[in-house]
C-alpha cells in the first residue's frame, strides 16, 4: 500500500498563519482501486488450501461437498491459504473510501515553514514526509485551499482515498503475494455434472412458472436456477434473469445464499439484477469463453424486435440488408434491392430493353419497310391524281357534245 501524510490544522478561522497541526501517516490502495483479484483460470488441485475473503457468496454446504470431491481444504486463517477468492462485495467490506484534497509534499512543507513559527510542528511534518517517502500530503478542503496552498486552486487536486479498515488490516497483509481469484471461478465447480441443465424446454417451463401469479412458483423457479449447471445453462440463466428481473427483485429468495451464489457466477450481487439487451448477454457469455453460434441464433429468435429497435446502439448485431417483398420486386422489374446499400440494385431487364444484333437488324428492316411504304403511298397518290385528271377531261368532252343541236330537252 502507498503511504500518505495527512495534515489537520488547529487554526480556527485564521488562514494567515499556522498555530498548530496534527500529522498522521495513512496507507492507501490508490485512487481507482476496485478489486483484489490478481489471477485468472483457477484449476482445483488436490491439496489446495482456500481462504474466502469477506463478501464471497458460496454456500458452505456445497463448498464442503466440493472440498471432499476435489481434495481441497477451506481454511479460516489467511496465513495458511495457498489460494484466495474474492467476491463482488469484498472490496467494500475490507476497505473504506474518503474524499481528500492532495498536494505535492515538498510544496506544502515550504508553505508550512513560511506560515508556522513553531519549529516543533515543522520538524514533525518534515519527519513524517522523509520517513514515509510520501510524494503527496492530504487534508480537508478548507485547510488545503485557504492555508496550506495559500488560496491557490491550481496547487491541489481532489480524489477518493481508499484505505483498509483497521479490523481487516491483518487479513489484507496476509493475502499479499498470493493468487487471488474471482469467486465465479470457484462457483463454476460448485454444482456438478449431475446438476440440472437449463435447455430450451426447461427454459420454457421456468417462463411459465415466472408468469404465474403464485409466489411459490417464483421461488421454485429461482431455486432451480440456483442449483443448475451454470456453464451449461449460462444462456438461459441470463435470459431468465433479464426477462423476469422485476419478479426476481421482488422475491426474498434473491437474498438466499444459493441464489446469490448463482449471481456471483456473473460477478453480480442482488442489486445488479436488471434487464439486459441481447448484445449484453452475448458479451457476458463471450467473456466466459462459452459463446456459440447456436446461442446467437436463439437470442435473435427470442429478441428479434428488440434487436431491430435498438440496432443503432447494438454492439453485436448488425443489419446489412433491407429489401421489399417479391411482389413489388416483380412490379419494379427487380431481382433484388438492398435499401441499406442501394447501389447494389439489380434490374430485371425487359425483352425490348435488351439490345442485340437481331433487334438492330429488325429495326433496320422496319426502317426500310417504312421508307418503301412511303414511296408506295407517294406513287399511289400520283396515280390517283393522274386518274382524276383523265376523268375530268372525259366529262368535259361529254358536256361539249351534249350541248349540240341534237340534245333533247324534256
Amino acid at each position: 500500500m502507498e503511504k500518505f501524510v495527512h495534515i489537520r490544522l488547529s487554526n480556527g478561522s485564521d488562514y494567515e498563519s499556522i498555530r498548530g497541526l496534527d500529522v498522521d501517516i495513512i496507507e492507501g490502495l490508490g485512487d481507482s482501486f476496485d478489486t483484489f483479484v490478481n489471477a485468472k483460470g483457477y484449476v482445483p488441485t488436490k491439496g489446495d488450501t482456500i481462504y474466502l475473503l469477506p463478501g464471497v457468496n458460496i454456500p458452505r454446504m456445497k463448498l464442503k461437498d466440493l472440498a471432499l470431491n476435489l481434495g481441497i481444504r477451506v481454511v479460516r486463517d489467511p496465513e495458511k491459504a495457498t489460494v484466495v477468492f474474492s467476491g463482488k462485495s469484498s472490496v467494500g467490506k475490507l476497505t473504506t473510501s474518503t474524499w481528500y484534497y492532495f498536494a505535492d509534499a515538498n510544496t506544502i512543507l515550504e508553505n508550512v515553514k513560511k506560515l508556522c513559527n513553531d519549529q516543533y510542528y515543522i520538524d514533525k511534518l518534515e519527519t513524517a514526509i522523509s520517513s514515509t517517502g510520501a510524494k503527496e500530503v492530504c487534508s480537508n478542503w478548507s485547510d488545503m485551499r485557504n492555508t496550506l496552498c495559500n488560496g491557490s486552486i491550481d496547487t491541489y487536486e481532489s480524489r477518493y482515498f481508499y484505505g483498509v479498515e483497521p479490523e481487516y488490516l491483518d487479513t489484507y497483509n496476509a493475502i499479499q503475494g498470493k493468487p487471488i481469484y474471482c469467486e465465479s471461478e470457484l462457483i463454476t465447480n460448485i454444482n456438478g455434472d449431475d446438476s440440472t441443465i437449463i435447455d430450451y424446454d426447461v427454459y420454457k417451463q421456468l417462463q411459465t412458472m415466472f408468469e404465474s401469479s403464485d409466489d411459490d412458483n417464483h421461488i421454485l423457479a429461482m431455486e432451480i436456477m440456483a442449483n443448475s449447471h451454470y456453464e451449461k445453462s449460462v444462456l438461459y440463466l441470463l435470459m431468465l434473469i433479464s426477462d423476469y428481473q422485476h419478479v426476481i427483485s421482488n422475491t426474498h429468495t434473491k437474498n438466499h445464499v444459493n441464489f446469490k451464489s448463482m449471481l456471483a457466477y456473473f460477478n453480480w450481487i442482488p442489486r445488479n439484477i436488471s434487464s439486459l439487451n441481447a448484445y449484453h448477454i452475448v458479451k457476458i457469455i463471450d467473456q466466459k469463453g462459452l459463446l456459440t453460434l447456436d446461442m446467437i441464433k436463439v437470442l435473435y429468435k427470442e429478441y428479434t424486435n428488440d434487436i431491430h429497435r435498438m440496432i443503432s446502439y447494438d454492439e453485436v448485431f448488425e443489419i446489412k440488408e433491407v429489401t421489399i417483398k417479391q411482389d413489388y420486386l416483380d412490379k419494379l422489374n427487380l431481382t433484388s434491392f438492398n435499401l441499406i446499400n442501394p447501389e447494389e440494385l439489380e434490374v430485371t431487364a425487359t425483352v425490348d430493353e435488351i439490345v442485340t444484333d437481331e433487334l438492330i437488324e429488325a429495326a433496320i428492316t422496319n426502317i426500310k419497310r417504312d421508307e418503301l411504304k412511303s414511296e408506295l403511298i407517294a406513287i399511289e397518290e400520283e396515280l390517283s391524281a393522274n386518274q382524276g385528271t383523265s376523268e375530268e377531261e372525259s366529262n368535259n368532252n361529254q358536256i361539249e357534245q351534249t350541248n349540240g343541236d341534237d340534245f333533247e330537252w324534256f
